[in-house]
């Protein structure tokens, strides 16, 4: 079966070419939280930010990949 791919096809975004993105260490994280927040969009932000105005004292993880 022929190769339906163009010639030179690249597998990751045109803009690393530029800017590679760089690997961070490992975070340490708590033993426990009282609120997950999964993404970090627009809504995500939004609910981290009236989390934090309603009960400043809420240990909240946000994850976002």
């Amino acid at each position: 079966m022929a190769d339906i791919l163009a010639p030179g096809v690249k597998y990751a975004p045109y803009w690393w070419d530029a800017a590679k993105p760089v690997p961070h260490p490992p975070v340490s994280l708590a033993a426990s939280y009282d609120v997950a927040i999964v993404g970090s969009g627009f809504t995500g932000l939004r609910a981290a930010v009236e989390l934090l105005r309603a009960a400043p004292s809420v240990k909240a993880a946000m994850y976002a990949e």
